[in-house]
């Protein structure tokens, strides 16, 4: 039996509405500044993330800055560069990044997360959160009310490695028998694959199937009978 049962955070159990892209977006409009979402898109899409780089390269980008220093700072030299605005508003945008994407009143939990989480919980297993996720995390997670289900929370910007790197994945199985654990995230490269990598199942949930995937489930509530049957 599957007794670890580990969880992606975003498209997985919650999301945020807007994301980054309207995020930034709104933050212009707020300083006069009009940039519609294909401007923004490439920018927001781009190697602006910790999770984007591996290794020398992650360490490269963070330069001993903070998580928000270095994640805001790459979104308004690029800004800048795109000649979208000048750099007194883009370090602006970059300065209240934090405050508006961590706002609690922007984040949802799914509606079958808090029903999944309960019924595995009261079959006795074991769960575990494994997210690449902003350092305040926690706080977004706690003000769902989901935070308390879990027995163990790895966040990637506390602990400075990211998903797919083995490094994560050893904190977040360290003491578990992996055997007995699955992963059940929405991101086939990142959870997926990096869980088998790791030599644990993976179950993909939410997005389309599009590489037809054998453990798969379009809610997370079709994840019960998959645990059972694994």
């Amino acid at each position: 039996m599957k007794n670890v049962v580990l969880f992606d955070f975003d498209m997985t159990l919650g999301f945020r509405s807007p994301m980054w892209t309207e995020t930034v977006r709104l933050l212009l409009l707020r300083r006069n500044v009009f940039a519609d979402d294909d401007a923004i898109v490439p920018i927001t899409h781009g190697d602006v993330y910790p999770w984007k780089f591996r290794g020398k390269a992650r360490d490269d980008f963070m330069r001993g800055k903070t998580w928000w220093q270095a994640v805001g700072g790459a979104i308004a030299d690029k800004l800048v560069a795109a000649g979208i605005c000048s750099r007194e508003i883009a370090d602006g945008v970059a300065r209240n990044l934090p405050d508006v994407f961590c706002d609690a009143r922007y984040w949802e939990l799914f509606p079958d997360t808090i029903s999944v989480l309960d019924a595995l919980k009261r079959g006795g297993r074991t769960l575990v959160l494994l997210s690449n996720h902003v350092p305040e995390a926690r706080k977004i997670m706690d003000s769902l009310g989901v935070l308390a289900f879990f027995d163990k929370v790895v966040i990637s910007s506390e602990q400075g490695c990211e998903k797919p790197d083995p490094e994560i994945w050893d904190i977040a199985l360290d003491g578990v028998d992996r055997s007995r654990a699955v992963m059940v995230g929405d991101n086939y490269a990142t959870d997926i694959l990096g869980a088998k990598a790791c030599g644990i199942e993976g179950i993909l949930v939410r997005k389309p199937n599009e590489h037809g995937y054998p453990l798969y489930s379009r809610t997370l509530e079709g994840i019960l009978p998959v645990i059972e049957q694994l």
